[in-house]
C-alpha cells in the first residue's frame, strides 16, 4: 500500500512537471510566434524618424526596447511580410509589430499603431491626412517639424490636379509656420542660421513674442492664387488669423486694428465658412473705447 502511494505520487508528479513544460512551451510559442501574411501588404510611416527595431532571437518578441536597425523618415512606405502573434499597447494604441523590408535592404520591425494602411491609388489623400495629423500634434521639435514640411512639399510637387495642388500648397505653407515656431531663442548657430536665411521672404521675428511667425502676405497672396476654388475660404481665413508682431498689451484701439484680418475675410468671403466667427471677432475688439476714440477722430 505504501509503495503504490509513493508510485502514485511519483507519477502524479511526473504528469504535473509534463504539463507545466507543454503549457508554458505553449504561451511561449503564443506571445513571441512570428505569424507570416498571405501577401506582402504596403504601410506608410505617419511619423517622423520611425524606429525600425530588430529581433534578438526567435524566441524574443519585438518590443521598443530591441535594438534599432534605421529610422524612416514621415511618409516611407514599407511592404509589410509578417506580424508578431501578439498585439502590443504602445501610446495608447494597440496593434501587431510587422515585420517589413526597409528601403536599406534589411528587414526590421515597426509598431503597427504608427503606420496606414497604403495604396498607391490613394497616395494623396494618405499624404494629406499624414500631414494634417502632424501639423495638429504636439510636442514636436524643430526636426519633426521639418519632415511635416518636407512631406508637405514633395506631397505638392507630386500634385496635378489644381484643387489637390491648392490643397497641398496650404499644407505646405502651414507646415512651414508650424516650423517657424519652433526655432529657439537663438539663431544664430547652424541649422537655424540657414533656415532663417532660406526663408526670410516669408517669415518674419516678432520681437514680442520672441520669436518668428510666418507672414500673413505668404496666405493673402496663396488665396489670391487659388480664389476661384473652393479651398481659397480656408486659405482666408488661415491668413485672417496670422495676426501681424504687436505690443498691443492693454490697449483696446490697437488691439482692434489687429482685426483687419477677420475685416479683410469679411470683405471676400461674407458668407463664407468663418463669416460669423469673423463677426464676432470683430464685435468683441469694438469696445467703447474703440467707439470713443473713432468718434474723436471724426
Amino acid at each position: 500500500m505504501i509503495y503504490m502511494n509513493h508510485v502514485m505520487k511519483h507519477t502524479c508528479l511526473i504528469f504535473a512537471v509534463v504539463m507545466f513544460v507543454i503549457i508554458n512551451a505553449q504561451l511561449l510559442a503564443a506571445q513571441t510566434e512570428e505569424v507570416n501574411l498571405d501577401a506582402v501588404q504596403a504601410r506608410i510611416t505617419t511619423v517622423s524618424a520611425m524606429r525600425a527595431r530588430s529581433r534578438a532571437s526567435a524566441a524574443i518578441a519585438p518590443q521598443v526596447a530591441a535594438e534599432e536597425v534605421v529610422r524612416l523618415k514621415l511618409g516611407t512606405v514599407v511592404n509589410a511580410i509578417a506580424r508578431s502573434a501578439n498585439q502590443d499597447t504602445i501610446g495608447g494604441k494597440t496593434d501587431y509589430w510587422y515585420r517589413v523590408n526597409l528601403p536599406n535592404g534589411q528587414t526590421g520591425w515597426l509598431f503597427g499603431g504608427l503606420l496606414l494602411d497604403y495604396s498607391a491609388s490613394k497616395r494623396q489623400e494618405l499624404l494629406r491626412q499624414i500631414i494634417e495629423a502632424r501639423l495638429k500634434a504636439e510636442n514636436t521639435d524643430f526636426s519633426d517639424r521639418q519632415e511635416i514640411y518636407n512631406l508637405a512639399t514633395t506631397s505638392f510637387n507630386e500634385a496635378k490636379d489644381v484643387s489637390a495642388r491648392a490643397e497641398l500648397e496650404l499644407l505646405k505653407v502651414l507646415a512651414l509656420a508650424n516650423w517657424a515656431l519652433s526655432l529657439p531663442y537663438e539663431t544664430k548657430v547652424s541649422p537655424y542660421r540657414e533656415w532663417v536665411k532660406e526663408h526670410a521672404a516669408e517669415v518674419v521675428y516678432n520681437e514680442f513674442a520672441g520669436g518668428y511667425q510666418l507672414r500673413a502676405d505668404v496666405l493673402w497672396n496663396l488665396e489670391k492664387k487659388y480664389h476661384t476654388l473652393p479651398i481659397a475660404d480656408r486659405i482666408a481665413w488661415e491668413a485672417a488669423q496670422m495676426w501681424p508682431p504687436s505690443d498691443c498689451e492693454g490697449d483696446e484701439v490697437c488691439r482692434f486694428f489687429l482685426s483687419e484680418g477677420a475685416i479683410r475675410y469679411l470683405g471676400l468671403y461674407p458668407s463664407g465658412a468663418h463669416a460669423a466667427e469673423a463677426l464676432k471677432s470683430i464685435a468683441e475688439a469694438l469696445t467703447e473705447q474703440v467707439i470713443t476714440f473713432a468718434n474723436e477722430k471724426g
